[in-house]
């Protein structure tokens, strides 16, 4: 039989074990298999953790003019928070939970499970009155396309009425649930306007600069796999580096996220409640638009515009591959620079370039891709526009 010594050092000695392995086991999840050192900055931490953000983005007060707009921010792909600028929407007005079920509550809305982003669910739809009785408590969050009998109380703003944003709209959401959302790292291969109409939003946003920083491992969705409350940065060390902004909206903010820069989204607890305009990045301001129109409204209902076609948002992802081309043009020698920045084969890059060089003369410049028929590319490549749609991938929170 053990005596209370022995009884004693054999407690001991498992203890040693247990602890042992416990200790393994946090080390496990917080360095690297053979690594002695400490994990780097943020490991397991949200994003942003790794590093202070940067100094605020570009903030406002009022609604700056289209020109400014388009020159100052949406052409060289600058961020801009404008303040208040949704004060005086009629959405921002009216659509209290009680107006909402009243007036628009037979309605059919789509819906997502869960409020932390997970890309493989679903949608449903439901009446809008099921949801406003639901997304108080249920762990689920609307995020529907804006429908024909709401578009008279959404608006744009003052900044999109002329120059060819409005001939280039793409979608309007609206994303509604009872806070606590967080969406997926991604971008948006169009830019983007979100207005807040209730509750708050944090949005951590990186350069599109920074693209060999942001690993966008499901390039089907444009988005990152990273897990946004513990970034593994061993996985995705690019995180560790990557300088980055912290954007907070309050309700009647509007905020401009300019095309494919990064973001992830956080509602903050509460009712939240948002709406968003994605339209085609331009490079080209239409300066007879804005001549035709003397008196520039505020607010424009969305119910007096139209969507336009995946067709004009492959055009825009042409333009843009051709502007970030060293010469600002396109000829047979950086063809294949043209390719990967399409994600299309050779061949097809070869394609592209013999149908937009009209001319023939061996280049292709940004006007003759605003001008040329895109029809002609559709019959001809029908999967060029099928790969190059956004529709899909538009449904995340921004």
């Amino acid at each position: 039989m053990w005596n209370l010594v022995d009884f004693v050092r054999c407690v001991c000695v498992v203890c040693v074990v247990f602890l042992s392995a416990l200790c393994g086991d946090t080390a496990t999840a917080t360095q690297a298999p053979g690594r002695d050192e400490p994990p780097p900055a943020g490991h397991l931490k949200p994003l942003g953790w790794h590093r202070p953000a940067e100094p605020d983005v570009d903030t406002v007060n009022s609604v700056p003019e289209p020109k400014e707009f388009f020159e100052k921010y949406v052409r060289h792909g600058r961020p801009l928070l404008m303040k208040g600028a949704a004060k005086n929407m009629a959405a921002f007005k009216l659509w209290k939970d009680d107006y909402l079920r009243s007036q628009h509550g037979e309605l059919e809305v789509e819906v997502e499970e869960g409020k932390k982003e997970n890309r493989s669910r679903g949608l449903w739809s439901m009446k809008l009155h099921e949801f406003l009785d639901e997304y108080g408590q249920g762990d689920i969050y609307m995020v529907s396309s804006v429908l024909p009998e709401l578009a008279g109380e959404v608006e744009l703003l003052r900044c999109m009425h002329c120059g060819g944003f409005t001939e280039h709209l793409q979608d309007a959401v609206i994303w509604f649930s009872s806070g606590s959302t967080k969406s997926v790292l991604h971008y948006d291969a169009v830019d983007n306007i979100n207005c807040v109409l209730d509750g708050k939003k944090e949005i951590f946003l990186v350069d599109k600069r920074e693209k060999e920083n942001i690993d966008i491992d499901h390039p089907d969705g444009s988005f990152s796999g990273v897990d946004v409350d513990r970034v593994d940065m061993y996985k995705y060390p690019g995180l560790g580096q990557v300088p980055w902004y912290n954007v907070t909206m309050e309700p009647s903010d509007c905020f401009f996220i300019p095309y494919r820069w990064y973001h992830q989204v956080r509602s903050l607890q509460g009712r939240n409640l948002a709406i968003n305009i994605w339209f085609v990045h331009l490079l080209q301001f239409i300066a007879d638009d804005c001549r035709s129109k003397d008196d520039i409204p505020d607010f424009t209902p969305l119910e007096q515009f139209q969507f336009t076609t995946d067709i004009e948002q492959l055009r825009g992802e042409i333009a843009n591959c051709i502007d970030e081309l060293e010469n600002g043009y396109l000829d047979r020698p950086n063809l294949l620079e043209f390719a990967n920045c399409l994600d299309i084969s050779e061949g097809d890059s070869l394609m592209v370039f013999q149908l937009l060089d009209e001319d023939q003369d061996e280049r292709v410049t940004l006007n003759e891709v605003y001008s040329f028929n895109m029809m002609t590319i559709q019959s001809l490549l029908p999967d060029l526009i099928s790969t190059h749609s956004s529709t899909e991938e538009l449904h995340d929170e921004l």
